[in-house]
């Protein structure tokens, strides 16, 4: 039986002195960074003796831990400790003397943490400026935090700035170096990271290093729903859903996923990575980035993929050292916009890193977070900023202005919280900290629905602004259609297997949660006002006691999807006759069909392959509910489905070329708005997970709660 973690202790929100005292508290052998030990080669049994020359490896040992160093160049003296070391096992690159290295705990590293790449992030960052012709900060800005006379000469006070900040990552950490970083960069330097989102990363990594473990039972639900999770291929049973993954395989061969068309959506360097995989880390940005600095953003957004333990397979080492190579050139010499995002893509990097080794932990040892538990603490406020933080998307915020982060941090929080709705089952059987609608459970508003109609709240308010865009869009708001798309059609969360066997279940059950689900999912709300109120006015008000009191139906505009015969050349289920008749009626049915949007869109959105295949996917799986079809032929539906739904992003992606971004956007949200009617997915996902008995077959998560099948 999994157990939880809770939060202590639980001030009522985080303060800038709950920070400051959980960044000291951090337990720093997580990575990154590890703490400063003093040392000397002396407890070593290395492989080579200093003095070392530029590109030796010495390997040692601290007694407890292994310590891989590299040296970067000579030292300016026989003595050792005037090197400058890499060290190779986290990736982290460490100035000073080899007095000044730092411990690794073989305890944080038993599992696999190897990895392709080097990262080195932040004294990357730090070597960049000591050189740099470019001034990073003002003298005025140094003497007032040092207190001390700053240097005349431009390169010595970009030195200055670096030592600062590396001194700040000794005694305070990794990320409040990050901090200082963006504190100290004038804001009329070449280059500049929002201060605002180095201080929510703060927040994130503060709540997560306030983890504790509880005995709370996680699956606790008194009902007669159950799901198992399995690595089985063939699934006819009602009561089983195949694991989490990376999209699945059908994509291969496409002829509209093209290695052309790959190209379109990756980076050169980078393997081949399925529709799922470059949607999920490319479409939140394609249309918030200029095109001519799309290559390199996207080379940098592919970073992202150590999400997915990309950078621990050897066929796309290339990809990670060419972006992180881009990164590197923007910061030393790009435009501003570039040098931000390239910024924002390392600090991402570097949160990414820490966040899965900690979710390695917890699933070493069969651990994850009681945030449905009525002990847990974590502020509206502090959950909302968390969020976002820990979103694996940051990069975006560099390009875009301080000034719009606010609007933009808000929109991605609905985002993520629609990707939420969808992922529960897979959140509650594994290490996931980061679930919203397990946070939300903790108040009792889920057995409402509120967490839908927040989500649908937003979706249906950034629709509605999408008409007015005429350039870029907001990362945050562009993120809302991608992800909720993305979230439907994957084929990473089983959406529609799970939505087949879901229903069927909930018809069956005698339990009144699970007719109440049925009803919650037959008749949509929102919460009032979505359009006016900025998303964390809209988040105050769903985490409000009695909201449930003043949601309203859902008011849509209804428009026909056409056809999408297209799927027919797919190779399709293997069904009994009298279902099979059934299912390709189904998929014929446009004539018939609704989609309910959030605004009339314009004619080539509503009609394009894109929202046409999701209405088409969408109506079979709506046959694989009924009692006309049988529990077998229903299953294999609900896996045709979800093999299928790789076609609604490929049209997407084909699409992204000749659309605008208002267009693009749009269509996005009419291949979403497709699972709002006429039941609510989201609705029975999240509902059904909320009371069910969920398990799973031993190991079909694997290490990191996904497999790649």
């Amino acid at each position: 039986m999994s157990q939880h973690v809770t939060l202590l202790p639980p001030p009522a929100a985080t303060t800038d002195a709950h920070i400051d005292a959980a960044i000291d508290a951090i337990d720093t052998n997580l990575v990154p960074p590890p703490p400063p030990l003093p040392l000397s080669l002396t407890p070593f049994a290395a492989d080579s003796a200093a003095p070392a020359a530029a590109g030796t490896e010495i390997r040692g040992c601290t007694g407890e831990s292994w310590v891989t160093l590299i040296i970067i160049r000579p030292p300016s003296t026989a003595a050792t400790t005037a090197a400058d070391c890499r060290q190779g096992v986290t990736g982290g690159t460490f100035w000073g003397p080899v007095r000044e290295l730092r411990k690794l705990s073989l305890s944080n590293f038993s599992r696999n943490t190897h990895t392709s790449f080097n990262p080195s992030t932040l004294e990357s960052v730090l070597a960049i400026i000591s050189s740099s012709h470019t001034p990073w900060t003002h003298g005025d800005t140094i003497s007032l935090y040092s207190g001390n006379p700053a240097p005349e000469d431009l390169i010595e006070q970009n030195t200055t700035l670096a030592k600062l900040v590396h001194e700040r990552s000794i005694t305070h950490g990794h990320f409040a170096a990050w901090k200082l970083l963006a504190d100290l960069t004038s804001p009329d330097s070449s280059s500049i990271l929002p201060s605002e989102l180095v201080a929510d990363v703060l927040k994130c990594i503060a709540v997560y290093s306030r983890m504790r473990q509880t005995d709370e039972d996680s699956q606790r639900r008194p009902t007669d729903l159950t799901m198992a999770v399995t690595r089985e291929l063939t699934r006819d049973s009602i009561y089983c859903v195949g694991a989490k993954s990376l999209g699945g395989k059908e994509w291969v061969g496409s002829a509209e996923y093209t290695p052309e068309a790959q190209r379109m959506w990756s980076d050169t360097k980078f393997a081949v990575m399925s529709p799922c995989s470059s949607f999920a880390w490319l479409g939140p940005q394609h249309k918030t980035i200029s095109r001519e600095d799309l290559n390199a953003a996207d080379a940098l957004a592919l970073l992202g993929t150590v999400d997915y333990d990309y950078d621990r397979d050897e066929a796309y080492s290339p990809g990670f050292a060419d972006a992180m190579e881009i990164g590197r050139s923007y910061i030393a010499d790009g435009p501003r916009r570039m040098q931000a995002f390239s910024l924002a893509a390392f600090l991402n990097l570097d949160v990414q890193v820490y966040v899965r080794q900690m979710h390695e932990n917890w699933v070493a040892e069969e651990k994850s977070m009681a945030t449905d538990s009525p002990r847990c603490e974590i502020s509206p406020a502090d959950w909302f900023v968390t969020v976002v933080a820990d979103s694996g998307s940051l990069r975006p915020f560099g390009y875009e202005t301080s000034a719009v982060y606010k609007d933009s941090k808000g929109a991605m929080f609905g985002a993520l919280f629609m990707g939420h709705c969808f992922d529960l089952l897979f959140d509650r059987i594994s290490s996931n900290a980061i679930s919203s609608v397990k946070y939300l459970s903790a108040t009792g508003i889920t057995q409402h629905d509120v967490h839908t109609a927040f989500a649908t709240t937003v979706a249906d308010r950034t629709a509605r602004r999408a008409l007015g865009v005429r350039d870029l869009a907001l990362f945050g708001e562009n993120s809302v259609f991608s992800m909720g798309v993305w979230s439907s059609f994957n084929g990473r969360y089983r959406t529609w297997e799970r939505f087949v066997k879901y229903m069927r279940q909930l018809a069956r059950s005698t339990d009144p949660k699970a007719e109440r689900v049925l009803e919650m999912a037959s008749e949509l709300r929102v919460l009032p006002e979505g359009d006016t109120a900025h998303v964390e006015e809209l988040w105050h008000r769903a985490t409000t006691p009695g909201v449930e009191k003043t949601l309203i139906r859902r008011v849509a505009v209804v428009q026909k999807p056409s056809p999408a015969l297209e799927l027919m050349l797919l190779p399709q289920p293997n069904l009994c006759a009298a279902c099979e008749l059934g299912f390709r009626n189904a998929l014929e049915a446009s004539e018939t069909d609704q989609v309910h949007v959030a605004a009339q869109l314009p004619s080539a959105s509503i009609s394009s392959p894109a929202v046409a295949r999701a209405a088409a996917i969408r109506r079979s799986a709506i046959f694989a509910t009924e009692p006309t079809c049988c529990d077998p032929c229903a299953s294999r539906i609900g896996c045709w489905a979800d093999s299928s739904a790789h076609t609604v992003l490929t049209a997407l992606m084909k699409s992204d070329q000749d659309t605008s971004a208002s267009e693009w956007m749009l269509q996005c949200h009419g291949a979403w708005a497709v699972t709002t009617w006429p039941v609510s997915v989201a609705t029975v996902l999240s509902g059904f997970d909320l009371i069910c008995l969920a398990t799973q077959e031993n190991g079909a998560m694997g290490q990191r709660d996904f497999v790649d099948c």
